[in-house]
């Protein structure tokens, strides 16, 4: 159909014959249409019509996947791999990288089995994009208090990724925490920038002390906050990272939930789905500061996000989950 459309000038042409009597020399036509002649007129104007409306259905439909083809460059997807740890206090750094090409926006973990009644269990030391890696990663610690017979847990790491983004500006700010301190540390994006995302970097506690993150969430479109406490005979340092790209508007739509906590007990929040767009990272608060040990954040597949902590030194603490979309 689409050849015939193409090649229809060539019959039109073929509708302007010379007409010839029977000795072969032509006849002059008359001015007058003959009904045959109408009819073959009617017959080319309506052929015209339909190849010109097909064309344009064609088109309409290119342009359609066109459309389908470039938001499927822009679509986030979400890889994983998972780990085992044992032994008591042992620390290990876990990376999951994006497939093929594809580059990294934010990411989260979860482990199994869950914490015991002693907070025996794994607990994050760190959550970062890895620009050069292409992935995400986490430092975990298999935190055991009593040191004695430890269970032995898998960790899931999850990465969200997309296609090849914006130039990515990470600003770092670190504090050192020392025994029974709470510190802020706020990485702030320069200049026309608003965040994608952030994260957490160098807490260090074991079961003889150390720093441990209780808060890491946006709290603004341009700026990412972490608080940590140390316990123990030994603080550490605490660095809040944010990952920024040019935009001369805001690029994150937030949901959040909020559980309670009980004294030595463990709790999740999970955050409503997406509004819009793609949930790409998560955080988390708890209140007050410094009452638990944060555990598990992971992307659902509905397009939540959960956030779970683990009560270690009380009262009983307020738990927040929040989740960060965004509109590739």
């Amino acid at each position: 159909m689409i050849g015939q459309c193409l090649g229809s000038s060539g019959k039109h042409r073929s509708l302007n014959r010379d007409y010839r009597a029977a000795d072969g020399l032509p006849v002059e036509m008359s001015s007058i249409p003959t009904r045959a002649g109408r009819t073959q007129a009617t017959i080319a104007v309506l052929a015209v019509a339909a190849c010109a409306l097909l064309l344009v259905l064609l088109g309409g439909s290119g342009a359609a996947a066109a459309k389908r083809k470039a938001h499927a460059r822009k679509a986030v997807s979400y890889a994983q791999r998972t780990f085992q740890l044992s032994g008591a206090n042992r620390k290990q750094r876990l990376t999951v990288r994006c497939p093929g090409r594809l580059v990294p926006l934010g990411g989260g973990m979860t482990s199994s089995p869950l914490p015991d009644s002693d907070g025996e269990g794994i607990y994050p030391h760190s959550y970062e994009r890895l620009g050069v890696q292409h992935g995400y990663h986490s430092t975990v610690v298999l935190f055991d208090p009593s040191a004695g017979s430890t269970t032995p847990r898998s960790v899931t790491m999850q990465v969200a990724c997309a296609r090849k983004q914006k130039h990515v500006t990470p600003p770092h700010k670190t504090v050192f925490v020392g025994p029974g301190e709470t510190k802020t540390a706020v990485a702030t994006c320069p200049g026309r920038r608003h965040l994608f995302g952030g994260g957490f970097q160098r807490t260090d506690f074991v079961a003889r002390g150390g720093d441990y993150i209780t808060e890491s969430r946006a709290i603004s479109q341009k700026s990412w906050s972490v608080t940590g406490r140390a316990f123990g005979g030994f603080g550490g340092e605490l660095t809040a990272i944010a990952y920024c790209w040019h935009s001369k508007k805001p690029l994150l739509t937030e949901v959040s939930a909020s559980t309670s906590v009980g004294t030595g007990e463990f709790a999740t929040a999970t955050t409503p789905s997406c509004p819009r767009g793609k949930l790409v990272f998560g955080g988390f608060s708890t209140s007050p500061a410094g009452s638990s040990f944060f555990t598990n954040g992971f992307i659902n597949t509905n397009g939540s996000w959960q956030a779970s902590a683990y009560d270690r030194f009380g009262p009983d603490a307020s738990l927040t989950a929040y989740g960060y979309c965004l509109k590739l």
